[in-house]
């Protein structure tokens, strides 16, 4: 009987260990990215994985970031926006990639709420359904266990479909 629960432990391990092999970090910012900034726009576009890339905008008040193909991000409006606060970007993404895709991404975020002057840091978790993104759910970064309630939020939302625009 004590050979059962052993089992169990060793298959949720490698459970665990598969979905964590489809887990990638990129960076939000540095020498792999294209910065096309202007004196008072910062707007710059880093790699992710399978030729997908992250665009952030950052005019001072407002904040966006846009999730979507290398070659057709320029095009496409933002996937998320919102009144920028402190740093406003985290320093990477963690993308969730499934059958060689990216199926959502997570990133640390600050903003104020619309009338407030106060500081939101949260973990901002993104659905990727093909060409399109969305905003999946945050986390509010100072939860006991945020890391890991995040990527939770992010598994789900790699099996998730972003609404129809």
């Amino acid at each position: 009987m004590l050979k059962i629960p052993g089992l169990t432990s060793v298959l949720a391990m490698v459970v665990v260990g598969s979905a964590l092999a489809d887990t990638a970090f990129t960076a939000a910012s540095g020498p792999k990215c294209k910065d096309d900034s202007k004196p008072d726009f910062g707007l710059w576009t880093c790699p992710g994985p399978a030729g997908y890339a992250v665009r952030f905008a950052d005019e001072g008040n407002m904040v966006s970031l846009t999730l979507a193909p290398s070659g057709k991000i320029a095009n496409v409006g933002p996937t998320a926006q919102w009144r920028g606060a402190g740093k406003a970007f985290g320093d990477k993404v963690q993308w969730i990639v499934r059958g060689g895709a990216p199926r959502a991404a997570v990133i640390r975020t600050w903003r104020r709420p619309d009338d407030d002057e106060r500081e939101i840091e949260e973990l901002s978790v993104f659905a990727i359904d093909g060409k399109r993104a969305c905003t999946y759910a945050s986390v509010d970064i100072h939860r006991t266990r945020a890391n890991e309630l995040a990527l939770a939020k992010a598994e789900q939302a790699a099996a998730s479909r972003c609404p129809e625009q």
